[in-house]
């Protein structure tokens, strides 16, 4: 730095001061890469396990339900549930409307 006589000052900017801003300059950008990249990481990690726990819980729930279907489709339950209710089997039976929902009896 140096002073003239009307009171300016005078910059001489050498290459190595040049090259240390550009190096801080590259160092600051480089650290707000890695903040930035990192919490991208975190968060789909964060996501990820969510959905790790969702897809336990619902394999889980197809397990009891597979179990709640293999009884219902024991033939020997079935016909226990039937006499238990007083059921007896449909036969002739006539549906009244075309989509077979509603039936009578002869």
């Amino acid at each position: 730095m140096r002073q003239n006589s009307n009171r300016t000052i005078e910059f001489n900017y050498t290459g190595i001061g040049v090259l240390n801003v550009f190096l801080l300059a590259a160092v600051v950008l480089l650290m707000m890469y890695f903040v930035v990249v990192s919490n991208i990481i975190t968060s789909s990690n964060y996501k990820i396990g969510i959905l790790n726990k969702e897809f336990s819980m619902l394999i889980e729930n197809n397990g009891t339900l597979t179990a709640q279907k293999l009884s219902v489709e024991n033939s020997s339950a079935v016909l226990y549930f039937a006499q238990s209710h007083n059921m007896v089997e449909a036969t002739y039976a006539t549906h009244i409307f075309e989509n077979g929902e509603v039936a009578a009896l002869r």
